[in-house]
């Protein structure tokens, strides 16, 4: 069976600049960074080392087509907004399983979002959320509507809502499971439903991931 390693080391800016990648027979990819992540938490960043890390982890509902400004289904196949704007119901991906063999279903998109927004959910307190209030407060709520239905409320119609559920950085799901594990350090054991999974991070050395052999997308990719 082959396997793709990623590794992440991280090196100083007096050592390199820019990325430097070094592949091996063995199916190994390795490049060095400038600085260590952050946090792991696709909903708690705000440095960029951090989120590029998590673009092979975790998926949104929806996304951009490569290399253009077309939004694409992603972890949702579709979805309908209401007349008037407020209402946006997401029809979701069946089949999906998160890097620790749980579904992603309705449970997991309303989990990962509401932690964000509503302070009275046992996992708001282990975040700032920073991006959620500063680029999505136009979302009263999120709910489940059946196992794989979801709708999104807003407070006021948005025209930009769509794109901005593109962004990895607030919207990625993750699994609830491992978050109930984890708890407070969740974000050192990052879940999500990607291309490749978290096999190992040591603070300021090196993060490993490995290809996703089971990823619904088909065959994994690098994103950096």
């Amino acid at each position: 069976m082959k396997s793709k390693v990623f590794m992440v080391l991280l090196l100083t800016m007096a050592l390199m600049v820019g990325t430097v990648g070094i592949a091996s027979a063995s199916g190994t990819f390795v490049f060095g960074t400038s600085g260590d992540a952050a946090r792991l938490d696709p909903g708690d960043v705000t440095d960029n080392e951090s989120m590029e890390r998590m673009d092979n982890i975790f998926e949104c509902l929806v996304g951009f087509k490569p290399g253009t400004t077309e939004i694409q289904p992603w972890l949702a196949t579709s979805w309908d907004i209401s007349s008037e704007g407020k209402e946006i119901v997401f029809h979701l991906r069946k089949g999906v399983k998160f890097h620790d063999g749980t579904d992603f279903n309705a449970d997991a998109v309303v989990f990962s979002l509401g932690r964000q927004y509503d302070s009275n959910n046992p996992y708001y307190q282990y975040g700032e959320w920073t991006l959620w209030k500063a680029l999505l407060g136009a979302i009263e709520k999120v709910v489940k509507i059946d196992d794989y239905t979801v709708k999104f409320v807003l407070r006021r119609k948005n025209a930009a809502i769509i794109t901005s559920l593109t962004m990895m950085y607030a919207v990625a799901i993750v699994s609830p499971t491992n978050a109930e594990k984890y708890k407070e350090d969740a974000f050192k054991y990052p879940c999500g439903t990607g291309p490749f999974k978290f096999v190992e991070w040591v603070k300021d050395d090196h993060i490993t991931l490995e290809a996703n052999e089971n990823y619904w997308g088909g065959n994994p990719s690098w994103t950096n």
